[in-house]
C-alpha cells in the first residue's frame, strides 16, 4: 500500500495531482480544507477493514510530512547564509570607505565583523533555531533515506530470490517435458535437448538418447553436434566379426512367429552349400507345434540336398547335435511360441542344455514396434544369447528400436536380411551404414507427416471457403 498527501488550490487541482502521482485506481482516504486550500490524503492498493492498514497509513503519513519539514528547514537555511553573507558584505564595503592606511585597522574591522557575526548569532535566536532544525532535520531525512533504502534492497533480493526459484521450476517442467525424461534432475541445454528429440525421430529408446546426448557439449554448432552423436550411436552399436558363412558352427535362431528364422535359415544354408557343398551343412528343427511346420525346411534340404533332423517334442537335443558333429555348419530351426504357451518353457530348457556349442540368435524383424522386440528379448535371454539378426530390413521404416536393443543389452548384430529372395538378400551388418539408413528413414518419415500436415491444412482452407 502506497499513501500520499497532496495540497493544492482547489479540489479539482488536487485530484489531479493524486491521479498524476498515484493513478486512476488510487482511493481517497480523507478530504478538509486548509489555509492554503484543499489537503487530500489518497491511497493505491488499499484494503479497508485491517488495523494494520490504519497504522500504515498514519506511518507513511507522518514519514511524508517529516521529510516536507526537513525539506523546508534545508531552504531555509541557505537563505539565512546569504543574508548574513550580505550583512558582511556592507560593512566590508564601509570599512573599505574610511581612512583605513595600517594593517591594524583592517585587523579591528575583521576583528569587529567576526565579534559582530557571533553577537548577531547569540542575539538571533531564529537563525540559530533554523541552523539546528536545518542539521536535525537533514540528519532526520538522511536517516529515514537510507531506512527506506534498506527495505527496498530486501525486498528487491526478495523478488529477485523467487523470480529464480521460478525459473528454476519452469527450466526443469521443460527439461522433463522435451529433453531427458529419465533425469529430469539433471538439466540439458538447448542443443542437447534438440539432439535427444533428434533421436527420438531416429527411433532410439529414451534411455539410449540421454547417453548420447549427455556425452556432447556445448561448444559446437547443433549440426555438428548432431554428426558427433550419429558417431556415438555407431560406436555404441555392438556389430559381430564378418565370417559365419566361412568358418561355420552350430547356430540356432530363436524369436517369435513370422520373425523370418526360417527363410533365413534357408539363405545360410544355400550360400553355405554354394561356397562348401551340400555335404558340409545340415538342418534341425524344433519345430513339432504346428501343423505343417516341417514342409518349408523339408523344401529347403531337398532342393539343396542337406540333410534334415527333427527333434520329437520332449526329445533329446544334444544327442541329434552329436550325431551331425561332422558337420561344418548345423542350423536349428525353433518354434515361434508365445512365452505363455507351455510348450514354451520346454522348448527353452532344450535349448539351454545344448550349452554354449549351440550359440542362440535372436531373430528381430524390424517391422515390430519396439516394445515387441524388447519383450521377445526377455523372453529369449534366459537360453543364452550370442547375438541378433535383423530381418525384414525392405519392410522396415524405423530401424531405431531394434539398434536399441542390441545397444542396450550389448547384444552383437549378427546378420541383417532385407528381402525374401534365396540365397540371396542375407548380409554381414555394418554399423555406419545402418545408422546413417536410420537417419534417411527418420527424415523421409518427417517430410511425409510435413506433407500431409500441409495438405490437411490445404483441403481444411478450401472446405471453408467453399462454405463446406
Amino acid at each position: 500500500m502506497k499513501v500520499k498527501r497532496f495540497t493544492a488550490a482547489n479540489m479539482q487541482q488536487a485530484l489531479r495531482l493524486v491521479t498524476q502521482a498515484l493513478g486512476a485506481d488510487a482511493v481517497i482516504l480523507s478530504s478538509k480544507k486548509v489555509s492554503a486550500g484543499f489537503e487530500v490524503v489518497a491511497a493505491l492498493d488499499y484494503q479497508p477493514g485491517h488495523e494494520q492498514e490504519r497504522s500504515e497509513i498514519e506511518r507513511q503519513l507522518q514519514l511524508q510530512q517529516e521529510l516536507e519539514e526537513a525539506k523546508a528547514a534545508s531552504r531555509a537555511a541557505p537563505a539565512a547564509t546569504k543574508k548574513r553573507d550580505e550583512r558582511y558584505e556592507e560593512r566590508l564595503a564601509f570599512a573599505g570607505q574610511g581612512d583605513v592606511s595600517s594593517k591594524d585597522s583592517l585587523s579591528a574591522v575583521l576583528s569587529g565583523l567576526k565579534n559582530d557575526d557571533f553577537s548577531r548569532r547569540s542575539a538571533d535566536p531564529m537563525t540559530a533555531t533554523v541552523t539546528t532544525e536545518a542539521t536535525a532535520r537533514n540528519a532526520a531525512e538522511d536517516a529515514i533515506l537510507q531506512r527506506r533504502s534498506g527495505q527496498d534492497e530486501a525486498l528487491y533480493n526478495s523478488v529477485i530470490q523467487q523470480m529464480s526459484g521460478e525459473l528454476r521450476e519452469l527450466k526443469d517442467w521443460m527439461v522433463s517435458h522435451q529433453g531427458s525424461a529419465w533425469d529430469t534432475r539433471r538439466p540439458l541445454t538447448w542443443q542437447q535437448s534438440q539432439l535427444w528429440q533428434r533421436c527420438q525421430d531416429v527411433g532410439l529408446e529414451a534411455a539410449w538418447a540421454d547417453r548420447v546426448t549427455s556425452r556432447i557439449g556445448a561448444d559446437v554448432s547443433l549440426e555438428d553436434a548432431w554428426n558427433k552423436a550419429l558417431k556415438l550411436i555407431a560406436a555404441d552399436l555392438p556389430v559381430a566379426p564378418n565370417g559365419l558363412l566361412d568358418r561355420g558352427g552350430i547356430y540356432a535362431l530363436v524369436g517369435p512367429t513370422g520373425a523370418g528364422k526360417t527363410t533365413t535359415i534357408g539363405k545360410l544354408a544355400a550360400q553355405f552349400v554354394i561356397r562348401h557343398g551340400a555335404e558340409s551343412v545340415a538342418l534341425i528343427t524344433l519345430d513339432n507345434y504346428r501343423v505343417a511346420a516341417h514342409d518349408q525346411l523339408r523344401t529347403f534340404s531337398r532342393i539343396l540336398g542337406v540333410t534334415l533332423h527333427i527333434v520329437p517334442v520332449n526329445g533329446d537335443l544334444n544327442k541329434t547335435l552329436d550325431s551331425v558333429r561332422d558337420k561344418k555348419l548345423v542350423l536349428v530351426d525353433s518354434a515361434g511360441l508365445a512365452s505363455q504357451d507351455p510348450h514354451f518353457s520346454v522348448q527353452l530348457s532344450m535349448l539351454k542344455q545344448a550349452g554354449t556349442r549351440l550359440k542362440k540368435l535372436l531373430v528381430l524383424p524390424l517391422t515390430s514396434q519396439g516394445r515387441c522386440l524388447q519383450e521377445n528379448y526377455e523372453h529369449f535371454k534366459a537360453a543364452g544369447l550370442a547375438g541378433c539378426v535383423f530381418t525384414k530390413l525392405d519392410e522396415c521404416f524405423s530401424l531405431g528400436p531394434a539398434m536399441s536393443i542390441s545397444a542396450l543389452t550389448q547384444l552383437p548384430v549378427t546378420l541383417v536380411t532385407d528381402g525374401p529372395h534365396i540365397p540371396d538378400d542375407v548380409h554381414y551388418p555394418d554399423a555406419d551404414k545402418l545408422v546413417k539408413l536410420a537417419e534417411q528413414m527418420a527424415r523421409m518419415a518427417r517430410t511425409r507427416w510435413q506433407a500431409a500436415e500441409a495438405m490437411s491444412f490445404a483441403t481444411q482452407h478450401s472446405s471453408i471457403q467453399h462454405g463446406v
